[in-house]
């Protein structure tokens, strides 16, 4: 049985060795007073490289709850600057909530495994279990948290009082382990028709086994036959199916099936390419959008990493934004975030370390002088004329810290920036000055 490794290393972390001298992270200061001061040339302090305050910045921020849509949104993508910090784990929730209360969406995507997501989603629709044993379902070790546990039971707890379509429902869209789909798969097959579950088990087992990353390396072929045959059986018996359980789980245990099929293709045909995950991830997200349109009359929020969701490709190895907003235009409204400090929980080979960062990121500086400790602003009310119109509208640096850490990469400013206009990445950003580590589960 071949194993696969999840961890995905950190890219970009090799181009580039410097001499030079990269700007510290400088204390908050009081938000009452300009504490900025004239250095001389050569002055190499902290101050004299911390980002400018910008006149009117706070008149420009609001609460999350402020939030406005376009008239027309599909799909709203909420970016998090790392998968490190509570702050971003914690706003999962904090939008979605927006979203359900003042436009109805009731289908959150995030970046977590597809049959995972799905065996929890039975959880948030009324089902038996213990959250915080469910959470690891979520398919990485950075979602063992308090924080996704919280949204966990919030979906849940809202459920306790919706029917049909006004019901809230979790999906994943990542395709990078093989168990929980298989899972998912034989509940679904013990449901619907006990004379096919036994064989479906049995043939899963032999093909996949029952490890997260596992399958028969020398059967590949057959396995994505097999693939292709469960999906074909769930298309043929949709109807009757669904009359033994309900339409949302034949929608999803077809595409367990294709994400089966996708993580195979991932793994064997296509060398673990970045561009072919995104692909995956992106077809999950579409099946899912029209499922949701179609049945129950809900949008999306999608939530990942920024790399992810924006608009432009702002990494080399992420497209998945990108070609979501070039399919839909303005139906797609992306929100990223920032931090300008972080001290973030990253994974080392002996398990986690905390690390602190500081972005260079002007957007987020400025949070200091608001008083506030996160705050959203929307780029479309932000004046032309305006002293922060330029910041969001020429190329700045802002953060972006992944799954992935080597010694000193704390130093390499190009190892943990982008470098673009945010208009260019994102239609709204919520920013943080500051932002605390998560607190992981042990294995």
């Amino acid at each position: 049985m071949k194993h696969v490794t999840k961890r995905l290393i950190a890219i970009m972390l090799f181009l580039v060795l410097v001499t030079g001298l990269f700007a510290g992270c400088a204390p908050k200061q009081d938000s009452g007073e300009d504490q900025s001061q004239e250095t001389g040339e050569n002055d190499t302090s902290e101050e004299s490289e911390e980002p400018d305050r910008i006149e009117g910045f706070e008149d420009y921020i609001t609460g999350i709850g402020d939030l406005t849509l376009p008239e027309g949104t599909r799909i709203v993508a909420l970016g998090e600057a790392t998968h490190g910090n509570r702050e971003f784990q914690q706003s999962k929730r904090e939008v979605f909530a927006v979203l359900v209360e003042k436009y109805d969406i009731r289908a959150l995507v995030i970046e977590g495994d597809f049959g995972g997501c799905s065996l929890i989603n039975d959880y948030i629709q009324g089902g038996d279990g213990d959250p915080r044993e469910l959470t690891p379902f979520l398919g990485y070790q950075l979602y063992r948290t308090e924080d996704m546990l919280d949204l966990i039971e919030w979906m849940r707890e809202y459920n306790r009082s919706a029917d049909g379509s006004d019901r809230v429902r979790l999906y994943g869209m990542d395709v990078q382990r093989s168990d929980l789909n298989v899972r998912f798969l034989k509940e679904f097959y013990e449901k619907v028709d006990s004379d096919k579950a036994e064989e479906v088990s049995e043939t899963l087992d032999e093909l996949f086994g029952t490890e997260p990353h596992s399958y028969k390396a020398d059967r590949t072929d057959e396995i994505l036959e097999y693939t292709d045959f469960l999906m074909a059986d769930i298309d043929d018996h949709a109807d009757t199916y669904a009359e033994r359980t309900d339409a949302d789980e034949v929608f999803r245990a077809r595409l367990a099936a294709q994400s089966l099929s996708y993580f195979i293709n991932l793994l064997e045909k296509e060398n673990y390419s970045n561009k072919y995950r995104d692909g995956a991830m992106k077809a999950i997200v579409d099946e899912v959008l029209a499922y949701e349109e179609a049945e129950h009359g809900s949008e999306l929020m999608l939530a990942c990493h920024n790399g992810h969701m924006t608009k432009n490709q702002s990494s080399m190895a992420t497209f998945l934004g990108k070609d979501l907003h070039d399919e839909l235009g303005d139906k797609y409204f992306a929100i990223g975030t920032d931090f300008y400090i972080t001290d973030c929980n990253l994974p080392v080979d002996d398990g986690r370390t905390v690390v602190r960062f500081c972005s260079d990121d002007p957007l987020a500086y400025n949070m200091q002088f608001t008083g506030l400790d996160k705050g959203l602003l929307d780029f479309s009310k932000v004046d032309a004329e305006s002293a922060l119109y330029p910041y969001i509208t020429k190329a700045i640096p802002t953060g972006s810290l992944g799954e992935g850490y080597t010694p000193g990469m704390e130093d390499n400013k190009r190892a943990y920036q982008m470098n673009f206009a945010p208009a260019d990445m994102y239609d709204a950003m919520i920013l943080y000055y500051e932002t605390t580590p998560t607190e992981v589960w042990a294995d």
